[in-house]
């Protein structure tokens, strides 16, 4: 499942010693490409670490370090925002699980170093959510989707509430009862979910998905994407975690990985998302591993089509050489992003609603 990294951006981040042999057009090319792909802050730490200070030179070292002082300011702004949550959230009888950028900060993953995240996510069984959006309203937050069909659509079919948004702090929060919307093509059990998420150090109020599930809800995020211009940010951290829980805990973490792919119908999602992962950062996925996978993958011709639109994807457009072809592979994957959480009848309503109902809605209020 391995081959060689990509282009220079993915090469340093799958081996960071490169960053020392790296001349001023070398940086120049990392640093355009990381600073469009929110990596910036993840090269930034790796140089740091890994080569250190000295071995960068002066001009691409004020680009990283202004990079790693904005995500030190962000990591400090989520870990206030968590504490100012825990007051509202401790009246609930079961601790929130958070998810994505806000887990990875602080659960102290290798990911979460240079990462900005740009609101809090956190998942809570569905029945529960009525009382969460009581307690946060005492608290200052509203929903950020005050039109009558944004409501419905969200409170029907995905698998969050609208956004909710601070009134004073400006600080943005997503509160999910699944992983995936409930109109999704696969259906993955959400009290498996919270059934084995874990504490989190530091944080009682809190706790995150186990391991595997880590990995799959990154997986089935990215995969199921109809946007992708961050789509190399979240392919790195799969492969960061899968190195890390890998590292950490070695053959139990593939086994446990490979079970609950069979077990929440994610099988197919987690094949794209280990095969991009070794095809981009050399993500060493064990033998045994990528063959049981394999079996859950698409036919040859359908994997030729999508490995070409995920390829176009996850290349940053300043890389791009053949931006026509690239524009076609996004344009795909937009479709197939839709596709995948929505039956057609409902994306045709909702695409009706959105190109023309909302838009004249919009001039009329003009």
């Amino acid at each position: 499942m391995n081959r060689r990294p990509a282009d220079p951006l993915s090469a340093v981040l799958a081996q960071p010693r490169l960053l020392a042999g790296l001349d001023l057009a070398g940086w120049d090319v990392v640093v355009r490409r990381a600073r469009e792909t929110a990596l910036l802050g993840a090269v930034a730490h790796l140089a740091r670490e890994s080569v250190g200070w000295d071995a960068v030179p002066e001009r691409p070292r004020r680009h990283l370090s202004g990079a790693r002082r904005v995500a030190r300011g962000n990591a400090l702004a989520l870990a206030w925002e968590l504490e100012c949550l825990e007051e509202p959230l401790s009246r609930l009888d079961a601790a929130p699980v958070l998810l994505k950028g806000a887990a990875y900060v602080a659960a102290g993953l290798p990911n979460a170093a240079g990462r900005i995240a740009n609101d809090v996510d956190l998942l809570f069984p569905r029945d529960r959510l009525p009382r969460v959006e009581s307690l946060l309203g005492w608290k200052g937050w509203v929903s950020s989707h005050l039109d009558a069909y944004d409501q419905r659509y969200y409170r029907r079919w995905m698998h969050e509430l609208p956004p909710m948004r601070h009134a004073r702090r400006g600080s943005t929060l997503d509160i999910h009862h699944n992983i995936v919307p409930e109109t999704f093509a696969v259906h993955p059990d959400p009290a498996r979910l919270l059934e084995q998420a874990v504490p989190v150090p530091g944080w009682p109020a809190y706790r995150v998905l186990c391991p595997a599930h880590m990995v799959l809800h990154a997986a089935a995020h990215l995969f199921s994407e109809t946007e992708w211009d961050l789509a190399l940010r979240d392919l790195y951290d799969i492969h960061c975690l899968a190195g890390c829980f890998a590292a950490r805990d070695g053959e139990q973490f593939w086994l446990h990985l490979l079970e609950e792919a069979e077990a929440l119908d994610l099988g197919r999602l987690l094949f794209y998302a280990l095969r991009h992962a070794a095809r981009r950062f050399a993500t060493p996925v064990p033998d045994e591993a990528a063959a049981r996978l394999r079996l859950a993958g698409p036919g040859p011709l359908r994997l030729a089509v999508l490995d070409a639109a995920f390829d176009g994807g996850f290349r940053p457009r300043a890389a791009s050489s053949t931006g026509g072809r690239d524009a076609v592979a996004r344009g795909v994957l937009f479709l197939r992003g839709h596709w995948l959480k929505m039956p057609p009848w409902l994306l045709a309503r909702h695409l009706f609603h959105k190109a023309i109902l909302a838009r004249a809605k919009d001039r009329d209020g003009e």
